[in-house]
């Protein structure tokens, strides 16, 4: 499965147009890329073509994650600002919790198939916002 199909997936299971369903899918891969640990994501991007390109075009700055960014930087470090910012600017297209959650979860199942179950599991235990099912 490619990127766009993946993109094509969200936007039919959770019932958005495809662009928003490229917001998301590119706000998700943007969080992950700076959430991994920077060796860790240099190989999973390396196996994933499009995404590299699709998390820069949606960057998630974590100063822009407004109260709850700040307070979660604030207690929690500079990573968990890039969770809060990233889950502000999914919210901020439109999309409800499940949508969100709908939308992580087919993300994981493209890495999966792009970058293997191990490389997968990894991103999930690394990243709440997927859920940790891999």
């Amino acid at each position: 499965m490619n990127i766009q199909q993946t993109i094509d997936q969200i936007a039919t299971k959770i019932g958005i147009d495809t662009t928003v369903a490229e917001r998301a899918a590119g706000t998700i891969l943007s969080v992950i890329q700076q959430e991994l640990d920077p060796q860790m994501a240099a190989t999973l991007f390396g196996k994933l073509e499009g995404a590299t390109e699709l998390a820069t075009a949606h960057q998630v700055d974590s100063g822009g994650g407004g109260l709850l960014g700040s307070i979660a930087s604030s207690l929690l470090g500079a990573k968990a600002g890039v969770l809060a910012a990233g889950f502000t600017q999914l919210e901020a297209t439109g999309l409800s919790t499940m949508q969100i959650e709908q939308a992580a979860t087919s993300m994981l199942a493209y890495i999966k198939s792009g970058a293997g179950a191990d490389l997968a599991k990894q991103v999930a235990a690394s990243i709440p916002m997927l859920g940790g099912k891999a």
